[in-house]
């Protein structure tokens, strides 16, 4: 008998000491615990397989969930004062290129921060760079900072854009991408990344609060005058999302912050995030690896939907209609997906005159079967308010590599961007947006997906000679109709 009990004791041993391995890894795990973790994403990225005919898996519905369910409340707000006796400076946090601080003056292109903890303020190279200057002072009677009781008070959050804070400096703020998809888009998560007051937040779904439209954006210095892009959509997203009277720009700075004014030149913010893309680059590895100023501050954790005030500001501003908010991420918004198609065969950067060809007949099949609505744009003859129309209810946006992909910061949250390359090439410009805004980011080379192992195995600038070299890029019609179908299908499935 003894020795028929043997076998099963080693049986139960084996089994228990197998349990327990499972139940250490899964709590060890730093993988494990992202998926276990309620604060944490819920919400896996399906694999896009590369063979044709291989299908999608559809998603699981769940909350948008990135990070955190909602702007955490800052229950120690202290009193705001341009006095200093009363109202020391706060770190409140972000990263170098976007950091938030709660009470800081400035005058003649100096910030003052006071704080007797000098330890706990980040040095001057990691907030500003060029010709702004930092000065930590830890005695609010400090001589340097006489005058600065009567500062001009410049309540609520602000964006205080540091690019061109050295005349001569690029400042890469005249392009439509590098100013509202990284300076600004970065500027709001990193206020969506911090506690903030409750004055300060709204509620855009059931529980979840995020940061409201920052009270103004400042673009201070000469050296950013050109801050204009060609098609002037920079400033159509500025003023639009925050009133003429909100945006200010270097003339209207030299005015403000003018000696001759009643508080000396002295300005105090109750909140702001300070933008500067070269602090970026010097102290974020990530930034600068990816050549993407804000790609490190897209990885802090933040709320869902905090961009959602920014781009309803913009529609109401606009006489657009706000649509109804998307039930599941990849879903489609109504009853039939709404595919827009960004048409850059006018360009040096096109499509293949036999791809182009089969994309238009494949979306016009589509559309003509009543599986989807489909828009063929051509966003470089439309003006801005027509670019934005064009994808304020979009589902699908599926275009060639550009700066026209930026526009799907107006596509809510939850949508999917199809990005179209030459084989061997890959930039991760449009992914990092897409990532932000719950997007689902599918690039293609010819007749296949890349999955998200393969492209973030990738360098950063891929392959990035063959999208300026002039060569048309190959698209294969009957690979993309089978991805369109099955993206369709899923979006509007069960």
């Amino acid at each position: 008998m003894e020795g028929l009990r043997r076998p099963r004791v080693l049986l139960v041993l084996t089994t228990g000491v197998l349990l327990l391995l499972t139940f250490t890894t899964l709590h060890v795990s730093p993988t494990a615990r992202a998926y276990t973790s309620d604060k944490l994403p819920s919400v896996s990225i399906p694999k896009i397989f590369s063979k044709p005919s291989s299908a999608i898996p559809p998603i699981i519905p769940s909350v948008f969930s990135p990070s955190i369910e909602s702007t955490p409340l800052d229950t120690t707000h202290d009193t705001i004062s341009p006095n200093p006796t009363i109202s020391q400076t706060r770190y409140l946090g972000g990263v170098p290129g976007h950091q938030v601080f709660q009470n800081i003056w400035i005058k003649d292109q100096t910030f003052y921060v006071l704080n007797r903890r000098r330890k706990t303020m980040p040095g001057m190279s990691r907030v500003v760079s060029g010709d702004t200057l930092w000065e930590v002072v830890r005695d609010p009677m400090d001589k340097s900072l006489i005058g600065a009781e009567n500062a001009l008070m410049m309540e609520g959050s602000t964006v205080f854009v540091n690019d061109g804070a050295k005349a001569g400096q690029w400042h890469f703020l005249s392009s439509y991408y590098p100013f509202i998809a990284e300076v600004f888009l970065g500027a709001v998560t990193a206020l969506a990344s911090v506690p903030a007051p409750k004055e300060m937040v709204e509620e855009v779904r059931p529980g979840i609060e995020v940061p409201s439209v920052p009270s103004r954006v400042i673009i201070p210095w000469k050296g950013a005058d050109g801050w204009r892009d060609g098609e002037g959509m920079n400033e159509l997203v500025l003023k639009g999302v925050l009133g003429n009277e909100n945006l200010l720009e270097p003339i209207n700075w030299d005015v403000l912050s003018s000696h001759s004014q009643a508080h000396g030149g002295w300005i105090f913010f109750e909140r702001v995030v300070i933008a500067d893309r070269w602090a970026s680059h010097r102290h974020n590895p990530l930034s600068d690896n990816l050549n993407k100023m804000a790609a490190s501050i897209f990885s802090r954790p933040h709320p869902p939907f905090f961009f959602t005030p920014i781009r309803h500001a913009l529609l109401a501003h606009l006489d657009i209609p706000i649509p109804k908010p998307r039930r599941d991420p990849q879903r489609s918004l109504g009853k039939l997906p709404k595919i827009v198609y960004i048409d850059r065969q006018d360009t040096d950067r096109r499509l293949s005159s036999e791809g182009h060809k089969e994309l238009s007949v494949v979306l016009g099949e589509i559309e003509a079967l009543g599986e989807a609505h489909v828009g063929h744009k051509k966003m470089g003859k439309l003006d801005g308010k027509s670019q934005i129309e064009a994808v304020y209810d979009a589902d699908i946006i599926i275009g060639i590599h550009g700066d026209a992909l930026t526009n799907q910061l107006w596509m809510p949250e939850g949508g999917i961007l199809i990005e179209l390359f030459p084989d061997d090439s890959w930039l991760p410009t449009h992914q990092l947006v897409s990532d932000i805004l719950n997007h689902e980011y599918i690039p293609i080379w010819n007749d296949r997906a890349l999955s998200r192992d393969e492209w973030e195995a990738l360098s950063r600038m891929h392959g990035e000679h063959k999208l300026n070299n002039g060569e048309t890029i190959p698209l294969d019609g009957t690979f993309v109709r089978l991805l369109l179908e099955e993206i369709v299908q899923r979006m509007v499935g069960p």
